[in-house]
């Protein structure tokens, strides 16, 4: 019977010229082809969630600014309308008062925080807009609403509809839009 080789036992490690274990070639050229695989993939998830925040982020603000515009729009209704962002009365319950109200919306701009900053302008939507710190920009106008099965509200109700869209700076085809419809009275209070 043969003895145990002493070479059974020990590793295939490669020996170097200086005598010390190493990587033979083959494995160092897996070792690179897997970090370079799994390195992109790393990044592109990692990208996409700072992406998903961003798009979190704008829809949650945007529906704060709905909001807002709400009540600039009742004290643009109210009696003091000057210290409404708007400037001005605004018609009830239909606004701007033309024949298609959805084509001439009033253009309000508000910075990153919500804020609002200037009214804003046909460009505005057309292209990128100009004007410094804007990131939302929004389109409202209302309508008339009268519920079918209430003839006793009638002309005391509107739709205000709100467009909001982000980013500003962006061309038209490379924003999100969000839409609010929300019915309101003259006073705010339904």
């Amino acid at each position: 019977m043969k003895a145990p080789s002493k070479k059974a036992g020990k590793s295939r490690a490669c020996i170097t010229l200086s005598g010390q274990p190493g990587m033979t070639l083959m494995e160092v050229v897996i070792a690179i082809a897997v970090v370079a695989f799994v390195v992109p993939l790393i990044l592109a998830a990692t990208g996409s969630a700072g992406s998903s925040r961003r798009s979190a982020e704008a829809d949650t603000r945007s529906a704060w600014i709905a909001r807002q515009v709400q009540q600039e729009l009742i004290v643009s209704w109210g009696e003091h309308p000057e210290k409404s962002v708007f400037g001005t009365s605004l018609p009830f319950p239909k606004f701007p008062d033309v024949a298609e109200p959805e084509k001439t919306p009033e253009i309000l701009l508000f910075d990153s925080d919500g804020e609002f900053i200037a009214k804003g302008s046909g460009a505005d939507l057309e292209s990128a807009s100009q004007v410094k710190d804007a990131t939302y920009i929004v389109a409202a106008y209302s309508e008339e609403y009268n519920p079918p099965n209430l003839p006793a509200i009638a002309n005391s109700l509107c739709i205000l509809h709100i467009r909001i869209i982000h980013p500003a700076k962006a061309n038209p085809g490379n924003r999100s839009t969000f839409r609010y419809n929300l019915i309101t009275t003259k006073q705010g209070a339904l």
